[in-house]
């Protein structure tokens, strides 16, 4: 009778050993028994507050329990990803306040101007932004000694067309494609997009630009 007893009370022992086991990756990575759920704190039972939904362990909790059957309910979410275009180039589409490029000038870079960022693109083997309109070659900028890291270096590249909307009268003495603007009657259209009179802009020597003032040649 008293070996009875004592197997009696050690199986209630052991049952509350099962009961009261702990759970989860502090404990081993333990897993609960069948239909016991592991609480938030690492601890094996079946009471609403050790199979709470909102904080139960799904992943160490018992086959069958109530916490367990949440992980076949549970949606992966796949993390989105947004693709974003790279910005759009814009070119200056006013007249460069600049001239001089390259090695020995603070690093200064030709910009690009107009149609296609075509005019001011290439720094001349000389430190100079070119070509500066449509009359000059690429090649004298852009071709031997052009200098790479400055600006553009393609000679071949053709001069773009003139823009498709008319031009309008010039009344800030700039001229030429990149403005699209056209000098006022009697006033030349020099080869650096500023309209005059007179040798520096009207002769073919500075590049006057036909079709955008008058010219003398």
């Amino acid at each position: 009778m008293k070996l009875l007893s004592v197997m009696a009370t050690s199986a209630l022992v052991f049952a509350g050993f099962v009961a009261a086991q702990n759970c989860g990756p502090a404990y081993g990575n333990t897993y609960c028994g069948v239909g016991l759920c592991c609480s938030q704190h690492g601890w094996c039972d079946r009471t609403a507050l050790h199979c709470d939904p909102a904080t139960c362990n799904r992943k160490y909790s018992g086959r069958d329990s109530s916490c367990r059957a949440l992980l076949s309910t549970t949606t992966t979410r796949r993390p989105t990803t947004t693709t974003s275009n790279p910005p759009t180039q814009t070119w200056m589409t006013t007249i460069p306040h600049i001239d001089v490029c390259g090695r020995g000038t603070d690093n200064i870079r030709c910009p690009g101007a107009g149609v296609g960022g075509y005019y001011y693109r290439c720094c001349s083997g000389n430190g100079h932004c070119g070509p500066k309109n449509g009359e000059q070659s690429s090649a004298d900028y852009c071709g031997t000694g052009c200098q790479p890291g400055y600006g553009s270096c393609d000679p071949q590249r053709p001069v773009p067309p003139p823009p498709s909307t008319p031009p309008t009268v010039s009344n800030d003495d700039t001229c030429g494609p990149i403005v699209n603007k056209r000098c006022p009657s009697g006033q030349c259209c020099s080869g650096s997009n500023f309209c005059g009179t007179g040798a520096d802009f009207c002769g073919a020597a500075n590049w006057c630009q036909v079709g955008w003032g008058t010219c003398q040649r």
